[in-house]
């Protein structure tokens, strides 16, 4: 199955389409979070020496053009997308389970200095029951900031709040913000990370060609660090590519394992089904009185 702009569909994998949201906490303004990813992890770990200094020719070289490539394309050839999104992330030690979502994305658009199309996301929960029709709803710009939660799943389906989404509300459900989701804000945390790591030795690569993710050929990349270093995020990290554009098709990230003989744990990792590019969304279903959504009324 190959890609296409406009019907065919693919599988597209984004760090930083992450979403979640507590609805629990119906009074008091959302607190700034101040808990990020980074610190998370650098938390759980006992900090090490630094690693030896990077070699001349460094392997990442390979990995960080494609990651270009992709920011690239990404920015200049994709207005809109939808997808099904399918994620699991470990969020403060605890691995959550999988959920499922279905996701209409609009990225920025500037013509001649004036804003025509604003970063905006729209979500809708399928899976698990305890999420089921939860929407969520974020627009640059708009709101103050803030996000549109109605809460879905078995209780309280109905109530619908307004949430930072950098907040610890929401961050107690994701790992990253729900405005710095995205397939250009993933692409874009992909490089800010290999250029720290090119600072450094102690990086293996390997490309493997001919590999399918639900049934998408591609290649896969993996990182990965052998020993554990207060500079470096994770231990093992494989993107998979698609062969038809120069897209992720899904993401994994791994811990260091605790013991020689453990399995590496998992920390994150996101596949993104049925992909639509350049859907051409309208302005209206980027707004909460949308005809198809449920939130409440302001």
């Amino acid at each position: 199955m190959s890609l296409s702009f406009k019907t065919k569909t693919a599988v597209f994998t984004i760090v930083g389409i992450t979403f979640g949201v507590q609805c629990d906490r119906m009074c008091a303004e959302e607190t700034q979070a101040q808990v990020t990813t980074t610190r998370r992890i650098e938390k759980a770990r006992p900090q090490q020496e630094s690693p030896p200094p990077a070699p001349q020719s460094h392997p990442l070289v390979p990995v960080m053009q494609l990651a270009r490539e992709s920011y690239v394309f990404l920015r200049d050839n994709v207005s809109d997308y939808a997808c099904r999104i399918v994620k699991q992330e470990r969020i403060d030690g605890r691995l959550k389970p999988m959920e499922f979502i279905d996701a209409k994305v609009r990225h920025q658009r500037i013509v001649d200095g004036r804003h025509v199309q604003r970063p905006s996301i729209y979500l809708h929960f399928v899976g698990p029951e305890e999420m089921v029709d939860r929407e969520v709803l974020w627009v640059e710009g708009t709101n103050g900031g803030k996000m549109v939660v109605r809460r879905g799943g078995t209780r309280f389906e109905y109530l619908t709040l307004d949430l930072d989404p950098a907040g610890d509300a929401a961050l107690q459900y994701s790992r990253y913000p729900t405005s710095e989701s995205g397939m250009i804000n993933m692409v874009r945390k992909l490089i800010d990370v290999g250029t720290a790591d090119m600072q450094y030795g102690e990086c293996e690569v390997q490309i493997i060609n001919d590999v399918k993710v639900d049934g998408q050929p591609c290649k896969c990349v993996q990182v990965k660090h052998p020993r554990r270093r207060s500079v470096f995020l994770f231990h093992i990290v494989r993107i998979y590519i698609a062969d038809d554009f120069p897209i992720p098709v899904r993401y994994e990230a791994y811990d260091w394992p605790v013991g020689d003989s453990d399995e590496p744990p998992l920390i994150e990792e996101y596949t993104f089904q049925d992909v639509r590019l350049n859907v051409g969304f309208s302005d209206a279903e980027f707004q909460r009185n949308y005809r198809d959504y449920k939130f409440r009324p302001n």
